[in-house]
């Protein structure tokens, strides 16, 4: 159920990023930050009586991409992708009175974006 979920918000930030549209639905947040070249961002998910997020990232044109996941708890957690079309994600970590968000990068352009908290 998890990969799917997540198949369906990586989905979906793609197919936005590249201006197609979709109807892929999810019962989870999906708070973006893409950039040129990159889709990405965090998925809130709730389970197991916990709030966990999750930092995820697409490289579109081939570009160098990263994703990092951070916590006001110092918690981080990192992730990339350098091949067109291939998705990577970050560390899932527990966010239950944490504040999460994650910053997606273009190395190659210098160009990054940073994603609504949670």
């Amino acid at each position: 159920m998890r990969t799917a979920v997540r198949l369906a918000a990586v989905t979906a930030v793609a197919a936005g990023c590249l201006g197609l549209g979709t109807g892929v639905a999810s019962a989870d947040a999906t708070y973006p930050a893409n950039v040129p070249g990159c889709a990405g961002g965090m998925i809130d998910q709730y389970y197991n009586g916990h709030d966990w997020v999750q930092g995820y990232v697409i490289s579109t044109m081939g570009n160098y991409c990263t994703v990092v996941l951070h916590q006001s708890n110092g918690r981080w957690s990192s992730a990339y992708s350098n091949v067109r079309g291939d998705e990577h994600y970050t560390l899932q970590l527990q966010d239950s009175g944490i504040t999460s968000y994650v910053v997606v990068c273009n190395t190659d352009l210098g160009r990054c974006a940073t994603s609504a908290s949670y």
